[in-house]
């Protein structure tokens, strides 16, 4: 819970750099957002490599801390994908854009998490299954 309370205040408050580099947390609620910012596309080269990282840090945490609680790979996946659509649709309530390169940033934080840890329980239940064997 502590971690998804961190990614809030990151996905919502208003000047992200700002946050990370004096501390500085602030909202701009907008009770009624223009529909014209929504998943918003423009050239690739405008992104930000900074909060595409971030983004993907921050869901790739969240989908591996599910995955140790629920311990299934679709269920992680499932709920941090919701929670990064949920954090998308939410955004221009709090003055910030949802942005469809943040969906993707997302997207790759937890593939990765979902994919390593398969990996790891194929692994595992290889190492486990020739050990039974002998």
């Amino acid at each position: 819970m502590a971690w998804v309370t961190v990614m809030c205040i990151g996905v919502f408050t208003k000047d992200v750099h700002a946050l990370l580099l004096e501390g500085h947390i602030s909202f701009d609620m907008n009770p009624s957002p223009s529909s014209d910012i929504y998943f918003l596309v423009y050239p690739l080269a405008q992104a930000s490599v900074f909060e595409m990282i971030g983004h993907s840090l921050m869901f790739a945490i969240l989908t591996y801390l599910l995955f140790i609680n629920v311990r299934r790979l679709t269920t992680a996946f499932i709920i941090a994908l919701s929670f990064a659509i949920m954090t998308e649709l939410l955004q221009p309530f709090f003055g910030r854009g949802a942005d469809a390169y943040d969906i993707v940033a997302d997207l790759i934080g937890i593939s990765l998490v979902v994919f390593f840890c398969f990996i790891e329980k194929v692994l595992h239940k290889s190492s486990t299954s020739s050990l039974d064997k002998n």
